[in-house]
């Protein structure tokens, strides 16, 4: 692969890459390490990687990292941690949803802040390998299949590792839910 294509896949995945890694560590600090070190890695590896696998190969390796510097630092994730995340561009990845308004009232406002927090929270609570799998495929929208690739396992695994961080997710945010019954 030359420079020139390995900074064009540079440029075409860094985002995604980092944003994986944001999710999974929480820390703006160690995801733009991580990121750094994922495409250091793809740089010495640059012959072997073929652009129809690159993505693929490049969440694999920014995971491995992850985990690795999660095990090193029996990383305990900071629910109260407010700047690690990026306000202007998570809001946007986490609301799929929004009130169909452009310009929402303050109360309204208020409302999808506290929603972003108690996903964001919600999100950070689950064990690495559940929050991998809901980052790539929610996140993302990456497929299962896709997924699998990613992680080396098969199609199954990946759609029950989903089902069951759904489920989580949703035992974790039933507090902020509503009971209109």
């Amino acid at each position: 692969m030359t420079e020139d294509k390995f900074l064009a896949l540079f440029h075409e995945h860094k985002a995604q890459i980092y944003q994986h890694t944001l999710y999974l560590l929480g820390n703006r600090e160690d995801a733009e390490d991580i990121t750094q070190e994922t495409f250091i890695k793809a740089w010495e590896y640059r012959a072997k990687l073929r652009p129809k696998t690159a993505r693929s190969w490049l969440l694999k390796c920014a995971q491995n990292f992850c985990f690795n510097l999660l095990k090193r630092h029996k990383f305990q994730v900071h629910l109260t941690d407010r700047d690690d995340a990026d306000p202007e561009t998570e809001l946007e990845t986490l609301m799929h949803t929004h009130s169909g308004r452009s310009n929402p009232s303050p109360d309204e406002l208020v409302v999808q802040q506290e929603l972003k927090d108690s996903v964001q929270c919600a999100i950070k609570k689950l064990p690495p390998d559940m929050r991998s799998v809901i980052i790539m495929r929610e996140l993302n929208g990456m497929s299962f299949k896709e997924i699998a690739e990613v992680l080396e396992q098969p199609e199954g695994t990946v759609k029950s590792t989903a089902f069951r961080a759904r489920k989580k997710l949703r035992e974790l945010l039933r507090p902020y839910w509503r009971n209109d019954e």
